[in-house]
């Protein structure tokens, strides 16, 4: 069996002693190094003495899988021609949940892969994006990798810590062949935001990294090295960036009705201001200022780009992570509805993807503008006299999806209850005909079959049915969330199936605002919250978290339109600008 050797580098014993416990791999040599002046010293000298086969780290702030070293062990000696190991991490607040996992835009470029790590480094230190990790993310094979210590006595890092040990790997790797286990091995506290101090640190990697490139003859650079990524980069800068010249022409992107009315309160507010404006749903059209709300834009077809959420419940079987996959560095302008998704956006910043190019902002959500308007109470009135409404109460049905006869279990339960049963559906877009055949269906299943059973067009606005309602039952919709706006509480039926997943899963329900049942409780939930009374339940209480700035939203939105392609125009929307809560990550974190 392979020796490894684990350097635990600024490791209080009880720390040691509780992550390598853990560890299966039995046979380890564990010694402990001190950052400082002899710190590299140090290290190049044990390497130099010790027979393990392998060298491995430890720092502080980590957490490691049990499989760890075994797994890197049998990586290594499964690709025999990388002389350093690395394996991927996730980033981890302090009560352990996962703020942000590998990079999945590179997932399977590594795998099973051998580089050239000076070529490698080189495109990371470019990007400032760091796909290797740090120490604890490190192992080499100790005959073929051991750090030149006439290279590491050029450094000046003998009072900091992260950069002493950032350059310590870089030196490991310069030079050698590499590999990278895709595996989440180890998981990595993040730390709180300290602009004064990444300034400091930012300076401190610029002036090191010439040191690093003069050793190693990288002569040819256009550009520095500045071991950050460009989205972080603005934060230390404090500038705003500005696009001018850029014609008064905003193109609204809406693939469904619901993207259109959630877009809706912007398109009138742009016309109002003198915008030539159009919507489309050919998510591909070139425009002037393009106005998003897709899981994935093409912000790139325009000359500037927002992007908004579409519904307060994206992405919501990833929270708090939706920018993994849904990533908004490539647009100009970000929003946000309210509190909550403020909290999941600041907690994520410290990634580069979730950092559009003029900031994100907590400025809410278009919809919110329209709950108290003239025009919805209007057409709510007029929906209303179609129908024969028996009872004072109405529960509306509005799921995500409509499959494996759910409309039936929501009818079945509740129509023999003195409430009038609101039906609406989702107008779901070209691409879905067995979705919209079930709710064809279901229709034909029910619809005239009941006195106290009531159809809204799918085509109808959302808002329309929520403000006729008392009362929501979704499976995992938004809707429920929409819902608060007008202090209407919700009840999800956990037990219905979503078809997004092969096998169907079950509804994914993160909301606290939400009285969650089984479908077999539905009609014993409904009873009992009318014997208690809509108006008082818990469920509706602070919808700020919910929808910020609702009696200014579609003004802030279109203020920020304005300055950001102009340089001028009113700013009081910077208020809700917002800012990551953690340390960006960079090439020495």
């Amino acid at each position: 069996m392979k020796k490894v050797s684990v350097i635990c580098v600024d490791c209080e014993y009880d720390y040691i002693d509780t992550v390598l416990i853990e560890q299966a791999y039995p046979n380890l040599e564990i010694v402990e190094a001190v950052t400082g002046k002899e710190f590299y010293q140090d290290i190049v000298e044990y390497c130099k003495s010790t027979d393990s086969d392998y060298v491995c780290f430890l720092e502080p702030g980590q957490r490691m899988r049990p499989d760890k070293i075994q797994s890197m062990v049998e990586y290594a000696e499964k690709m025999p021609d990388a002389e350093v190991i690395f394996c991927n991490r996730n980033y981890i607040e302090e009560d352990g949940a996962i703020a942000a996992h590998p990079d999945c835009l590179y997932r399977g470029g590594f795998q099973d892969k051998v580089f050239d790590g000076s070529q490698i480094l080189y495109i990371l230190l470019s990007d400032g994006n760091n796909l290797i990790g740090n120490l604890t993310t490190t192992m080499f094979c100790r005959k073929k990798a051991i750090p030149f210590i006439e290279h590491l006595r050029q450094y000046q890092l003998n009072e900091n810590p992260p950069m002493q040990k950032a350059f310590l790997l870089f030196e490991i790797l310069a030079g050698h062949k590499m590999a990278l286990t895709e595996e989440a091995l180890v998981d990595t506290y993040v730390k709180p935001l300290d602009v004064e101090r990444l300034r400091e640190e930012e300076a401190l990697f610029e002036q090191q990294i010439e040191i690093f490139t003069k050793i190693h003859g990288w002569c040819d650079l256009k550009d520095p090295l500045t071991g950050i990524t460009a989205e972080h980069k603005r934060l230390l800068q404090g500038q705003e960036v500005k696009k001018k010249q850029i014609k008064r022409e905003i193109t609204f992107f809406a693939q469904d009705k619901g993207e259109y009315y959630n877009l809706l309160p912007l398109m009138k507010e742009a016309k109002e201001r003198g915008y030539q404006v159009s919507h489309t749903e050919d998510i591909n059209v070139k425009a002037e200022i393009g106005v998003y709300c897709q899981h994935v834009g093409r912000p790139q077809n325009a000359q500037f780009s927002v992007v908004l959420l579409h519904d307060l419940a994206q992405g919501h079987n990833r929270w708090p992570n939706l920018w993994e996959l849904e990533r908004w560095n490539g647009y100009d302008l970000g929003i946000v509805p309210g509190a909550n998704w403020k909290d999941r956006w600041e907690r994520c910043a410290f990634q580069y993807y979730p950092n559009p190019r003029c900031g994100a902002y907590m400025m809410g959500y278009p919809k919110s503008n329209e709950i108290f308007s003239e025009e919805l109470s209007n057409r709510a009135l007029e929906v209303k006299q179609t129908m024969d409404l028996k009872y004072d109460i109405s529960v509306l049905y509005a799921p995500s999806w409509e499959n494996d006869e759910k409309e039936d279990d929501f009818v079945r339960a509740l129509a023999s209850l003195p409430v009038n049963l609101l039906i609406k559906q989702a107008s779901w877009p070209k691409g879905y005909e067995q979705i919209v055949k079930n709710i064809e269906d279901m229709r034909n299943m029910h619809e005239g079959k009941y006195k106290n059973l009531h159809y809204i067009e799918p085509e109808e606005s959302i808002l329309v049915a929520l403000k006729l309602c008392d009362l929501v039952v979704s499976d995992e919709s938004s809707v429920m969330m929409e819902g608060m706006m007008f202090g209407k509480p919700s009840i999800a039926v956990r037990d219905w199936l979503i078809p997004d997943t092969i096998p169907s899963r079950f509804a994914c329900i993160p909301f606290e605002n939400v009285i969650k049942c089984k479908k077999v409780e539905l009609r014993e939930t409904v009873e009992r919250m009318i014997i208690e009374g809509f108006g008082h339940d818990q469920a509706t209480v602070r919808t700020e978290d919910l929808f910020a700035n609702r009696e200014h939203v579609k003004k802030d939105i279109l203020d920020a339109i304005e300055y950001f392609t102009t340089g001028e125009g009113c700013t009081d929307f910077m208020k809700w600008k917002m800012t990551s809560r953690y340390m960006p990550g960079n090439m020495w974190s």
